[in-house]
């Protein structure tokens, strides 16, 4: 399993440097990480790179210019599903009944860890070709209402009991959906956050 205390303190909003939010992290990932039950599908599509979108070769179209300016060059994806499972979520909620910043470490924890193994399935991976960065529904242009199409084409509840809310939400919450680029190009270099049009948001990564 991987953890990063300095993904969990950038998720958290704390500085590397804090040393007692730093502790509580890795106290929190200690009680997580019995929890954890990972499970993933991942599947290699061929894709067509339109004007507006990209056109899988299922026939489901995605429709977002941003996703179709981050694809170029790509005539292969992976479409990738992977969660931490119902008890991370049951443990998180507990966490935060019992104390308010062991509840907020656990949020940043779990986040951590769905991310690092998101990127452990990703270097699994048998290919040759070079692989973009994740993009999600919600990044971007591309609307959130797309979760939908990924769901279905990796059929996400039959395969890992992962379900979508009214709202669009994903439950377990500790969950990730993506569209994979596979690229001959290695120069290819997309940063997610400079990308998003969600300036604001607390978690986006500064330009070093």
């Amino acid at each position: 399993m991987r953890y990063s205390r300095a993904e969990a303190l950038r998720y958290l909003r704390a500085h590397t440097n804090d040393e007692a939010a730093g502790i509580l992290v890795d106290t929190v990932f200690l009680k997580l990480r019995n929890e954890v039950q990972v499970r993933h599908i991942l599947q290699k599509h061929a894709c067509e790179i339109l004007e507006d979108g990209v056109l899988l070769d299922c026939g489901v179209k995605f429709t977002s210019k941003d996703l179709a300016k981050h694809l170029a060059g790509c005539k292969e994806v992976l479409l990738l599903a992977a969660t931490l499972g119902a008890k991370v979520d049951i443990a998180v909620r507990r966490l935060a009944l019992e104390s308010v910043s062991e509840g907020a470490a656990a949020q940043a924890v779990a986040a951590t860890i769905i991310e690092g193994y998101c990127d452990e399935v990703q270097e699994r991976v048998d290919t040759d070709l070079h692989q973009r960065p994740r993009f999600s529904p919600g990044y971007g242009d591309w609307d959130l209402s797309e979760q939908r199409k990924l769901f279905a084409i990796l059929e996400c509840e039959k395969k890992l009991g992962l379900t979508l809310t009214d709202g669009l939400m994903m439950a377990p919450s500790k969950s990730v959906t993506a569209v994979i680029g596979l690229s001959e190009e290695e120069s290819c270099v997309w940063k997610k956050c400079l990308s998003c049009n969600n300036i604001n948001c607390p978690y986006r990564e500064v330009e070093e």
